[in-house]
């Protein structure tokens, strides 16, 4: 098992598989995808993604005096969740963000279905659920990085 940095077009088709299942291949493009700042980091177990997430620079609308980051796309194979993959990617994500951007914190629009995961991470869940069309009802998550 490897994590490593890789461009968007690694990270889509297992975006597609898990975050967009039956929806067209073009819902998998993120808008900052190909920003100069944007990281998109990849698990490997031998050849194969297993776990994927996205990270840029953004702030969270309720506090602009930290230095945010936006976690997007995070997602790992239906078949392998629940044995900590996406614990290890987030790790590396945090890890990247306070040692070599010198972040202040991270923050995601949190799936309803992924709330226990980032809740044990150590994300704090806030806000009114709100509905993503054709994706469905999340709530803000917001981790803040320890320096």
């Amino acid at each position: 098992m490897r994590i490593e940095r890789v461009d968007a077009s690694a990270v889509r088709p297992l975006r597609h598989k898990v975050l967009r299942p039956g929806q067209p291949f073009s819902t998998t493009r993120l808008d900052k995808d190909n920003d100069p700042e944007t990281v998109h980091f990849a698990l490997f177990s031998e050849v194969n993604i297993i776990s994927i997430a996205t990270v840029y620079p953004e702030n969270m609308d309720v506090d602009y005096s930290k230095k945010g980051y936006r976690l997007r796309g995070m997602a790992t194979d239906t078949e392998k969740q629940g044995f900590g993959y996406g614990t290890k990617l987030l790790d590396e994500c945090v890890r990247y963000l306070k040692n070599e951007l010198n972040a202040d914190c991270l923050w995601c629009n949190a799936r309803e279905s992924a709330f226990g995961f980032y809740e044990k991470f150590g994300f704090n869940i806030v806000g009114e659920m709100f509905e993503i069309k054709n994706i469905g009802l999340h709530k803000k998550g917001i981790y803040h990085i320890t320096t």
